[in-house]
């Protein structure tokens, strides 16, 4: 269409398209792209003639490109705007098209989305973090290294128990031992299966030492996933609390073993090759079966090696560990104190399942670095959390808000920003956030490792073009444990400027910004177009979080039968607001385009998470009026006054209308974060209850009986209301005893 019409001007266009003018715009496009040719050949008596293009004068465009074509090549002159482009970015596109134009004159039959834009030596590319290559590349190897250097030295605490670094040795030694003895010759996986104490790193570093891959369950997930964990991993044996094989494992022909046994002759540790798996450790898979991820010792070494020197960890820290095993950045918790001299102190379930327990444990002062998720350490601040000098906190797992990064740093905290999916092993990236950063970056690579940014044909991306985040070097995976269809999908060999490398598709989109960090864009459901715009939920979402009375929220597009698409806001209120849609929506039209302005709201006590403590967008609920709603519960009313009290609070933070009293929390759906608001609001109820009783006594009937016996044998005793911890009113010393 444009070839049979390219006779017509752009005055033309514009005029019989009758597009509405304005004084500051021109219509219908603010780039030009114009093609000239020389004259040549022209002859005047008498003279010699030569002809040479001249710049404009004057431009109408924000952006115009004249090309030039003559008996000497191309000549491309630019004129931008200086109020809308910098001279950097101007030379950047004029290099990119250099580069276009070469590659078509070197091969001119190509396909276009071969052509390449930029070349590696174009990208402003950050410095890996540098380190010194560590002594071995084994990782129970660096753990025993390690305690012959410090045995004395503290390892492992939890509770009042505490192993140094020699006892956690002969410790692991002697499971080891015993894996030896039970179990046929020969590399394989044994699963480990224990609550959180002292007694998990010991099986995990007694599993590597016996030459085999540990796979860490938690033993609160679900039976039926525990066992399809045990069977796609294909287990040789169990390490358990006792001998007794729980009926998850029944019929697999895997071997318990309990933790503590009869000492076994001690054996000499078989050699394990730096390729060979650590671990096998499974996540979410979109067929619905999980897949495991399984990593070498190369790998975990290299990030365990990295974070050792940034964002830094020594012999004089101590780290509270809070993930559950079955998220991988767990083994950075466990093995990191480990490799280098320092303390992990293991919290209990019920400790990181009650915010203030932990706002407690941090505040004594002691614990110099802690690592969770934005959503945990959002709760840490509502509990009362004032991080100060002296904590340095490891932010991962999910986008980390500019709003929650600032509050983190308010008392003088140290806040790095981590990224990494299970594939590269933990972590891939990391970043130094100060409190001046307008932008939340994952910054630069890890040691040994490179980030590209790519199109969907695997070409480089200039700075500022979105991609998806492609990742390589040191820290890639062996694949997906007996899924060769899934590894061959996920790692591919891709040639770049002449050499090959193996890269992991991340799925993630992101940018390279001008200093070369990179800046991640959310997956491809984090971003939506409505009515041709495209729009970034993360933003809209920081915006409702600036809105007075807000604690939280989340943003979907979603839409009613027979309806068009909108945006819903998910909001949670801050204590003591109710928030109405109308003015939510009169403060956002305030911040935002109209577009990017909600239409429906709904009111929640707290926004869903998965297990790894990420915001779960597919499980928030449809607003009322549209398909998916959940349908009532047969439900078992209350049968006392303090099951009506408990019901109360229970279905309000829950989000339902009416909460059966012998349903239990897990089954209604409940995670750590659902735990910790209901023990608050139990609390700010005057009921003597918290989170461990919650984890005790899972229904309201239990729960209610259980206080009920309390209360009639006296053993009662006042604690602090969630108001007392709220924006740090209350201080270590003054908690009930």
């Amino acid at each position: 269409a444009a070839l049979d019409h390219q006779g017509l001007t752009y005055g033309t266009l514009v005029r019989e398209l009758k597009i509405e003018r304005t004084l500051n715009r021109l219509p219908l496009t603010e780039v030009q792209f114009n093609l000239e040719r020389v004259a040549d050949g022209l002859a005047i008596p008498g003279l010699q003639i030569r002809t040479h293009p001249n710049p404009k004068a004057a431009v109408n465009f924000d952006l115009f490109f004249n090309m030039i074509e003559g008996p000497d090549g191309l000549r491309l002159d630019v004129d931008y705007n200086a109020d809308v482009y910098d001279p950097a970015t101007v030379r950047r596109w004029v290099d990119h098209l250099s580069t276009v134009l070469r590659a078509i004159g070197a091969d001119s039959a190509q396909p276009l989305r071969q052509l390449p834009l930029v070349t590696l030596a174009d990208l402003p590319c950050p410095s890996a973090t540098a380190i010194t290559p560590p002594e071995t590349q084994v990782l129970h190897d660096l753990v025993t290294a390690q305690a012959a250097r410090t045995p004395d030295a503290p390892a492992v605490a939890f509770g009042a128990t505490s192993l140094s670094h020699a006892e956690l040795a002969l410790r692991s030694d002697a499971l080891a031992a015993r894996l030896l003895a039970a179990l046929p010759p020969g590399r394989g996986r044994v699963a480990v299966a224990l609550d959180r104490s002292e007694a998990l790193p010991v099986a995990l570093l007694a599993v590597l030492k016996a030459g085999h891959a540990f796979v860490p369950l938690d033993p609160r997930h679900p039976a039926p996933r525990l066992r399809q964990v045990l069977e796609t991993a294909q287990v040789k044996a169990l390490i358990l609390p006792d001998a007794q094989l729980p009926a998850y494992a029944e019929g697999l022909g895997v071997l318990p073993v309990a933790i503590d046994g009869p000492a076994a002759p001690p054996a000499e540790l078989p050699e394990v090759a730096p390729e060979g798996p650590a671990y096998v450790i499974f996540t979410s898979g979109s067929t619905g079966a999980p897949k495991g991820v399984e990593v070498p010792h190369r790998a975990v070494v290299n990030c365990l090696a990295s974070m050792a020197a940034e964002p830094g960890f020594g012999a004089s820290d101590r780290l509270l560990a809070v993930t559950t095993v079955s998220f991988d950045i767990a083994i950075l918790e466990l093995f990191l104190p480990l490799i280098t001299g320092g303390t992990v102190e293991i919290a209990a379930t019920e400790e990181v399942l009650d915010g203030f327990a932990l706002v407690r444990r941090l505040q004594r002062g002691d614990i110099t670095v802690m690592q969770a998720t934005p959503t945990l350490w959002g709760m840490l601040l509502e509990a009362g959390l004032q991080p100060v000098a002296g904590l340095r906190i490891l932010a991962g797992g999910e986008p980390l808000p500019l709003d929650l990064a600032r509050r983190l740093m308010a008392g003088g905290a140290e806040l790095w920003n981590l990224y990494g999916p299970t594939e590269t092993t933990i972590w891939s990236a990391v970043n130094r956030i100060r409190p001046g950063d307008a932008v939340i970056s994952i910054g630069h690579p890890i040691a040994n490792t490179e980030l590209q940014v790519l199109s969907p044909e695997g070409q480089l991306l200039p700075v500022g073009v979105t991609g998806e985040l492609n990742i390589g070097g040191a820290g890639l995976a062996r694949g997906y444990f007996g899924r060769d269809d899934l590894t061959a999908a996920a790692f591919r060999d891709l040639t770049l400027d002449g050499a090959t490398r193996r890269l992991y598709r991340t799925g993630d989109r992101a940018r390279r910004l001008a200093d070369g960090t990179i800046e991640l864009l959310g997956r491809g459901d984090g971003q939506i177009k409505l009515r041709g715009f495209r729009i970034e939920l993360g933003e809209i979402e920081m915006a409702l979080r600036g809105v007075e009375g807000v604690a939280q929220a989340a943003v979907d597009l979603r839409a009613p039968p027979g309806g068009d698409k909108q945006l819903v806001a998910y909001v949670v209120a801050a204590p003591g607001a109710a928030p109405a849609p109308e003015s939510l929506m009169r403060a956002l039209e305030q911040r935002l385009p109209n577009y990017m302005v909600p239409a429906r709201y709904v009111r929640l006590e707290t926004l869903p998470q998965t297990l790894n403590g990420k915001l779960d967008r597919k499980a928030l609920q449809a607003p009322e009026g549209m398909d998916g709603l959940l349908q009532p519960r047969d439900i078992t009313p209350p049968a006392s006054p303090m099951e009506e009290r408990l019901a109360g609070i229970w279905a309000k933070v829950l989000g339902v209308e009416a909460v059966s009293t012998t349903e239990t929390l897990y089954s209604l759906g409940a995670d750590s974060l659902t735990v910790f608001r209901i023990a608050a609001r139990m609390l700010d109820a005057g009921l003597n209850l918290e989170a461990r009783d919650l984890l005790t006594h899972p229904t309201i009937r239990e729960l209610a009986a259980f206080a009920a016996a309390r209360e009639g044998d006296g053993a009662a005793s006042s604690r602090p209301s969630l108001k007392s911890f709220r924006h740090g009113a209350r201080r270590e010393g003054a908690f009930a005893s």
